[in-house]
């Protein structure tokens, strides 16, 4: 039986740390007129109290005690709960938290950042559980920026009852290009979190920079469960966004993890560089168009998957611990979700994906980036691309930020908890 929720992101423009006392009273301002609109549940970004970048010097626990205060007694007010992104003390330690304060003011609880980004370790202790938080609205999976990168956190959330995932957020952007950021989460992550866990995500983000070395790409996010994106903040500027997901029932049931796994060797039975090519119709390869193209490799080395295992959030984590560094796939999915997997599972994974979309007869590569390397067409069936083996070996997405240690780190989490 499914419900409606009322929710909200509050996009901020970020502060430095040394500016968070004189900018609180406008935060707070900002935080009363959205709950004025009646969300059931207001989301604010990562380290909002007081900072994302806070610097090795510790935070005085009295300005997050009362900041937190301050918040609980407007949740208590309007009668809505609210997640914020804050800094959680417990004796020497600090934790980046997604802390919820729920529709009476009171500490729901919390959720600790998961899988640090780069610098922040410098400050911040890694959180050691993965579990939802439960609310007078229900189960909420409360998970904080990068822990979006790894799908089985958010997996996980789902398995152990959670009817939506919240995610304080700050995304950062590679700056390439200033008037078009990027940020893999906000531009591809967000729906597939979504929809290969069917239920609604939501992210609150920061605009602007901070502290000279990071610069936010905004785009906070309300996604329906299946993917659809509802509302959308601009990448610059504050601005609050709402709308009404549909929550269902919480399904505690583990879900079905099994690969079954075709007893492929490991990739690096292949050469680690090469150049291969590959056509929907392998019978159009042949050996004088390998030479042509200086492709003489295929890619009998790939893990063949279904859209099963494609789309489900802990199949290919699997068959990746187990030594998968290629995988096929023929799907009949819709082309846009066949890329969007297609790409995402590539990225977290840190592998190569060749992927034959049945219902167009179109065949792409993905890198270990999640960049679709080349596409065919009618009047180019045959595709050649290069293949390093030595971009799978690695999976630090940022310095000391190594998502497939993050993935091993959740799994023995997982089988811990499950024993």
């Amino acid at each position: 039986m499914s419900s409606q929720l009322r929710v909200a992101a509050l996009q901020l423009q970020a502060h430095d740390r040394s500016e968070f006392a004189s900018r609180w009273p406008a935060i707070r301002h900002a935080v009363e007129r959205s709950l004025a609109e009646k969300p059931a549940l207001l989301l604010l970004p990562e380290a909002t109290i007081p900072a994302y970048i806070i610097g090795e010097t510790p935070v005085d626990p009295k300005q997050i005690d009362e900041a937190v205060g301050e918040l609980s007694a407007l949740a208590r007010r309007f009668e809505s709960a609210i997640l914020t992104g804050t800094v959680r003390i417990v004796g020497d330690r600090q934790f980046n938290a997604a802390l919820l304060i729920d529709r009476d003011g009171s500490i729901a609880g919390y959720a600790d950042k998961f899988f640090l980004w780069h610098f922040d370790r410098r400050w911040f202790t890694a959180g050691d559980r993965i579990a939802p938080i439960d609310s007078s609205l229900g189960k909420i999976g409360a998970l904080v920026c990068a822990d979006g990168r790894i799908p089985t956190i958010a997996a996980t959330l789902v398995d152990r009852g959670a009817q939506i995932l919240a995610m304080p957020t700050a995304w950062v952007t590679s700056g390439r290009n200033p008037a078009a950021l990027e940020n893999l989460q906000a531009d591809l992550l967000a729906v597939v979190r979504a929809r290969e866990n069917r239920v609604p995500f939501i992210a609150a983000n920061k605009s602007g920079g901070e502290a000279g070395i990071a610069r936010y790409c905004g785009k906070s996010t309300i996604v329906a469960a299946d993917g659809s994106i509802l509302a959308r903040a601009a990448e610059n500027g504050e601005e609050r966004i709402l709308a009404t997901v549909e929550i269902d029932a919480p399904n505690a049931a583990v879900r079905e993890r099994a690969l079954a796994l075709p007893g492929r060797s490991p990739s690096s039975a292949m050469p680690a560089h090469r150049r291969v090519a590959v056509a929907s119709d392998s019978r159009l390869v042949t050996e004088r168009t390998r030479r042509l193209l200086d492709a003489p490799d295929g890619i009998d080395d790939a893990w063949k998957i279904d859209d099963a295992a494609l789309t489900s959030p802990f199949a290919l984590v699997e068959a990746r611990l187990h030594g998968m560094r290629i995988f096929r796939c023929e799907s009949d999915l819709e082309l846009g979700w066949c890329e969007r997997f297609a790409r995402a599972r590539s990225a977290e994974l840190r592998c190569y994906g060749v992927l034959l979309h049945r219902p167009s007869n179109t065949i792409f590569a993905v890198d270990p980036e999640g960049t679709i390397l080349t596409a065919s067409s009618s009047f180019q069936p045959i595709v050649s691309f290069a293949i390093d083996l030595a971009r799978t070996e690695s999976g630090e997405l940022a310095p000391s930020s190594d998502a497939l240690a993050a993935l091993v780190r959740v799994e023995g989490l997982r089988q811990r908890s499950d024993a």
